[in-house]
Protein backbone atom coordinates (compact mmCIF):
# COMPACT_ATOMS: atom_id res chain seq x y z
CA UNK A 1 0.00 0.00 0.00
CA UNK A 2 1.28 3.47 -0.89
CA UNK A 3 1.94 5.80 2.00
CA UNK A 4 -0.60 8.49 1.06
CA UNK A 5 -3.30 6.26 -0.46
CA UNK A 6 -5.65 6.54 2.58
CA UNK A 7 -6.18 10.20 1.67
CA UNK A 8 -7.16 9.27 -1.89
CA UNK A 9 -9.48 6.54 -0.58
CA UNK A 10 -11.09 9.09 1.73
CA UNK A 11 -11.64 11.60 -1.10
CA UNK A 12 -13.09 8.99 -3.48
CA UNK A 13 -16.00 8.50 -1.07
CA UNK A 14 -16.84 12.21 -0.86
CA UNK A 15 -19.48 13.96 -2.95
CA UNK A 16 -19.39 17.51 -1.58
CA UNK A 17 -17.31 20.08 -3.43
CA UNK A 18 -15.05 21.57 -2.24
CA UNK A 19 -13.73 19.52 0.64
CA UNK A 20 -11.76 21.52 3.18
CA UNK A 21 -9.62 19.65 5.70
CA UNK A 22 -7.25 20.76 8.39
CA UNK A 23 -3.75 19.37 8.36
CA UNK A 24 -4.66 17.59 11.61
CA UNK A 25 -7.66 15.89 9.92
CA UNK A 26 -5.40 14.77 7.06
CA UNK A 27 -2.97 13.29 9.58
CA UNK A 28 -5.86 11.37 11.18
CA UNK A 29 -6.91 10.03 7.78
CA UNK A 30 -3.32 9.00 6.96
CA UNK A 31 -2.48 7.65 10.40
CA UNK A 32 0.84 9.51 10.60
CA UNK A 33 2.18 13.07 10.87
CA UNK A 34 2.65 15.23 7.80
CA UNK A 35 6.28 16.14 7.05
CA UNK A 36 7.81 19.49 8.00
CA UNK A 37 7.59 20.68 4.39
CA UNK A 38 3.76 20.33 4.36
CA UNK A 39 3.62 22.93 7.14
CA UNK A 40 6.16 25.29 5.59
CA UNK A 41 6.12 25.05 1.79
CA UNK A 42 3.12 25.60 -0.48
CA UNK A 43 4.91 23.51 -3.10
CA UNK A 44 4.34 20.35 -1.02
CA UNK A 45 0.62 20.73 -1.89
CA UNK A 46 1.24 21.22 -5.64
CA UNK A 47 -0.87 19.18 -8.04
CA UNK A 48 2.05 17.30 -9.54
CA UNK A 49 2.06 13.55 -10.12
CA UNK A 50 5.79 13.60 -9.43
CA UNK A 51 4.90 13.98 -5.73
CA UNK A 52 3.50 10.83 -4.09
CA UNK A 53 1.14 12.82 -1.85
CA UNK A 54 -0.34 14.62 -4.87
CA UNK A 55 -0.74 11.30 -6.65
CA UNK A 56 -3.03 10.17 -3.83
CA UNK A 57 -5.57 12.95 -4.45
CA UNK A 58 -5.04 13.37 -8.20
CA UNK A 59 -5.45 9.66 -8.94
CA UNK A 60 -8.71 9.85 -6.98
CA UNK A 61 -9.88 12.67 -9.30
CA UNK A 62 -9.25 15.61 -6.97
CA UNK A 63 -6.93 18.62 -7.06
CA UNK A 64 -5.83 21.07 -4.40
CA UNK A 65 -7.51 24.44 -4.98
CA UNK A 66 -6.42 26.40 -1.89
CA UNK A 67 -3.86 25.96 0.85
CA UNK A 68 -3.50 28.19 3.88
CA UNK A 69 -0.23 27.28 5.56
CA UNK A 70 -0.80 29.71 8.44
CA UNK A 71 -4.27 28.31 9.28
CA UNK A 72 -3.17 24.78 8.31
CA UNK A 73 -6.12 24.05 6.00
CA UNK A 74 -6.36 22.74 2.46
CA UNK A 75 -9.32 22.67 0.04
CA UNK A 76 -9.75 20.02 -2.63
CA UNK A 77 -11.97 20.25 -5.72
CA UNK A 78 -12.93 17.61 -8.25
CA UNK A 79 -12.86 18.68 -11.90
CA UNK A 80 -15.37 17.15 -14.29
CA UNK A 81 -13.63 16.03 -17.50
CA UNK A 82 -15.58 15.42 -20.70
CA UNK A 83 -13.79 14.22 -23.82
CA UNK A 84 -15.45 15.25 -27.07
CA UNK A 85 -14.49 13.06 -30.04
CA UNK A 86 -14.93 14.74 -33.41
CA UNK A 87 -15.50 12.80 -36.63
CA UNK A 88 -11.91 13.34 -37.77
CA UNK A 89 -10.60 11.68 -34.56
CA UNK A 90 -9.69 15.03 -33.06
CA UNK A 91 -10.24 15.03 -29.30
CA UNK A 92 -11.30 18.05 -27.32
CA UNK A 93 -11.30 18.08 -23.53
CA UNK A 94 -13.92 20.10 -21.68
CA UNK A 95 -13.08 20.45 -18.00
CA UNK A 96 -15.44 22.04 -15.50
CA UNK A 97 -14.09 22.93 -12.07
CA UNK A 98 -16.43 24.31 -9.47
CA UNK A 99 -16.21 25.57 -5.94
CA UNK A 100 -18.47 27.59 -3.69
CA UNK A 101 -17.63 30.84 -5.52
CA UNK A 102 -17.04 30.07 -9.19
CA UNK A 103 -17.39 27.70 -12.11
CA UNK A 104 -14.40 27.43 -14.45
CA UNK A 105 -14.68 25.96 -17.94
CA UNK A 106 -11.52 24.93 -19.75
CA UNK A 107 -11.63 23.74 -23.34
CA UNK A 108 -8.43 22.25 -24.75
CA UNK A 109 -7.07 20.21 -27.60
CA UNK A 110 -3.50 19.51 -28.63
CA UNK A 111 -1.45 22.72 -28.77
CA UNK A 112 -4.24 25.10 -27.68
CA UNK A 113 -6.65 25.83 -24.87
CA UNK A 114 -9.06 28.46 -23.62
CA UNK A 115 -10.91 29.00 -20.39
CA UNK A 116 -13.71 31.07 -18.90
CA UNK A 117 -14.60 31.60 -15.28
CA UNK A 118 -18.05 32.56 -14.02
CA UNK A 119 -19.27 33.39 -10.56
CA UNK A 120 -22.44 31.63 -9.48
CA UNK A 121 -24.13 35.04 -9.51
CA UNK A 122 -23.21 35.43 -13.21
CA UNK A 123 -24.59 31.98 -13.97
CA UNK A 124 -27.90 32.78 -12.26
CA UNK A 125 -28.08 36.06 -14.21
CA UNK A 126 -27.45 34.25 -17.52
CA UNK A 127 -30.11 31.63 -16.74
CA UNK A 128 -32.69 34.22 -15.78
CA UNK A 129 -31.88 36.40 -18.78
CA UNK A 130 -32.46 33.44 -21.13
CA UNK A 131 -35.65 32.30 -19.40
CA UNK A 132 -37.07 34.68 -16.80
CA UNK A 133 -39.86 32.27 -15.90
CA UNK A 134 -37.70 29.15 -15.76
CA UNK A 135 -38.93 28.33 -12.27
CA UNK A 136 -42.63 28.37 -13.12
CA UNK A 137 -45.22 30.70 -14.54
CA UNK A 138 -46.57 31.87 -11.20
CA UNK A 139 -44.80 32.59 -7.96
CA UNK A 140 -47.00 30.22 -5.96
CA UNK A 141 -45.47 27.20 -7.70
CA UNK A 142 -43.15 25.17 -5.42
CA UNK A 143 -39.83 26.19 -6.99
CA UNK A 144 -40.54 29.83 -6.21
CA UNK A 145 -40.30 29.13 -2.50
CA UNK A 146 -36.78 27.67 -2.77
CA UNK A 147 -35.28 29.83 -5.49
CA UNK A 148 -35.69 33.25 -3.75
CA UNK A 149 -33.73 31.89 -0.80
CA UNK A 150 -30.86 30.91 -3.13
CA UNK A 151 -30.91 34.33 -4.80
CA UNK A 152 -30.94 36.14 -1.46
CA UNK A 153 -27.79 34.24 -0.47
CA UNK A 154 -26.16 35.54 -3.67
CA UNK A 155 -26.99 39.11 -2.62
CA UNK A 156 -30.10 39.71 -4.73
CA UNK A 157 -33.16 41.60 -3.51
CA UNK A 158 -35.87 39.25 -4.76
CA UNK A 159 -39.10 40.90 -5.96
CA UNK A 160 -42.29 38.95 -6.63
CA UNK A 161 -42.88 39.86 -10.29
CA UNK A 162 -46.64 39.43 -9.92
CA UNK A 163 -47.09 41.74 -6.92
CA UNK A 164 -43.94 43.88 -7.04
CA UNK A 165 -43.37 43.17 -3.35
CA UNK A 166 -39.94 42.19 -2.00
CA UNK A 167 -39.73 38.51 -1.05
CA UNK A 168 -39.51 37.81 2.67
CA UNK A 169 -37.98 34.49 3.78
Amino acid sequence: MKKYSPLGEYLVKKVEIPITLTFHEIQQILGFSLPFSAYNHRAWWANSLSHPQAGSWMNAGWTVSKVNIKEQIVSFIRPINIIIQKDNDERILLRAIMNTENLLFELSKPYTSANAIFSWRQIVQMLLRENPRMFGNTTDEPDHYVFPEMLAKLGYNVINWETGVSWQG
